[in-house]
């Protein structure tokens, strides 16, 4: 399990990131998704829409995690990618052919920070002001979800980024000014 959780990882940060290299780029018409994945989706996420279904090119091995280039058909997919975006956020949830959930990535901006979150920052930052939020948290399914904020804070006309987890630990601070 911990190897098709991490594997679920590395795919997942491979997506996110902009490589040279392309991990999948098609594209699938809601006709041609699986209907038990459209259900799925209806139901865990009835508040947000959908933007796009994509295939992923994974299959499982036992509890190894493997990249297959060689797939001739939308069947043989075992794992889907769907973006939803809804309330000022972006989802990323990732299911396999069964319709079970195996991962989010959310990302959303201008929501305000839990209070852990703000009255950390104006202890370690005092004077400084929120001027800028985003968030993003990442679930697997079947263990933590992990949060993580990102703040742009100003005051006196200089800007600083500061990162925090949902506990308001401080993880790190950039300088932009």
């Amino acid at each position: 399990m911990k190897k098709t959780i991490m594997g679920l990882f590395l795919v997942g940060s491979m997506l996110q990131s902009y490589a040279q290299d392309v991990l999948f780029d098609v594209k699938l018409k809601k006709e041609e998704v699986p209907n038990v994945i459209i259900e799925s989706v209806e139901e865990d996420f009835p508040d947000f829409i959908v933007e796009e279904y994509r295939p992923v090119p994974l299959e499982f091995i036992g509890e190894d995690v493997i990249v297959n280039r060689n797939i001739n058909s939308n069947d043989d997919y075992d794992t889907y990618q769907i973006t939803f975006k809804g309330k000022g956020e972006r989802l990323v949830a990732t299911y396999n052919k069964d319709g079970k959930l195996l991962s989010t990535i959310e990302n959303g901006k201008n929501i305000a920070p839990p209070v852990s979150v703000d009255n950390a920052v104006e202890k370690a930052y005092p004077g400084w002001v929120i001027t800028k939020d985003n968030y993003k948290i990442v679930h697997y399914t079947g263990s933590k979800k992990i949060e993580r904020y990102k703040l742009v804070l100003e005051n006196s006309g200089k800007k600083i980024r500061v990162y925090t987890d949902a506990s308001g630990n401080i993880l790190n601070f950039i300088k932009r000014n």
